[in-house]
Parts: C-alpha cells; structure tokens; sequence
C-alpha cells in the first residue's frame, strides 16, 4: 500500500468519524463508562492538543513556542476540518428536503400552495433562465 492510498483511508476514517458524529441524532454519546453530550465531543477536537501541552509545560520541562504554535495549528485545522463538514452535511440535508418538498410535501398542503416550489428549485430556475 503506498503512502498517498494511506493517507486516504486515514482521511475516510476521520471524516466518516466527524460524519458520524455530527449527523447522530443522539443527543448523548457513552463512550465507555462516559456519557457525553455529542456537542462537547466536537467542540473538545480541536482543543485536544492543549492539556497534554500544559501538563508538560508545567511537570516535565518547559516547552518551546514551536510546540504551542503546533497546537495552534492543529487547533485552526480541526477546527476548519469540523465545521466544512458541519457546513456539507447541512447543504446536503437541505437539499435532500428541498426535493423532498418539491415531489411530496407540497401536495399535502392546501391547493393554493401546490403549485410552490422549494428555493432551490427556485434558485436552480433563475440560473437557467439568466444564462
């Protein structure tokens, strides 16, 4: 297996991971004896390099400002990593009820409403026109 298909599973494993976790309709996780607030979960990613860097900076030796910009860059980069896919996941949920609403729901409401259309379909038809 070389290097780059490695990385990409790596990165399939992170994402389906982060996926999973934002799209979990559970408000609790239990993650071996804990029971956390999926939220939380999230929210403790980026800032997951810091403990560990304090507790060494404190008991074991001082730490140069390359280790704290390393976590810094981690931090920026989780960070970045979660909410794209926080941003994908909704683009693709509203999407999904955008159509949703074009073949079914708009029948279940009264007449007058029948012949409304989803935003996105309204978007999709102003760009064609436009061209």
């Amino acid at each position: 297996m070389t290097t780059m298909q490695s990385l990409s599973l790596a990165y399939l494993k992170v994402r389906r991971l982060v996926d999973a976790l934002l799209w979990n309709s559970a408000p609790r996780l239990e993650i071996g004896p804990l029971n956390i607030r999926r939220h939380d979960l999230l929210a403790a990613v980026p800032l997951a390099m810091f403990p560990p860097l304090i507790l060494f900076h404190h008991f074991v030796a001082s730490l140069p400002w390359t280790a704290w910009l390393l976590g810094l860059a981690w931090t920026v980069i989780s960070a970045s990593f979660i909410g794209w896919r926080a941003w994908r996941l909704i683009r693709a949920s509203n999407i999904k009820n955008a159509r949703d609403y074009d073949r079914r729901a708009k029948f279940d409401l009264p007449l007058e409403y029948a012949a409304s259309e989803s935003l996105l379909a309204h978007q999709r038809r102003q760009r064609r026109t436009n061209r």
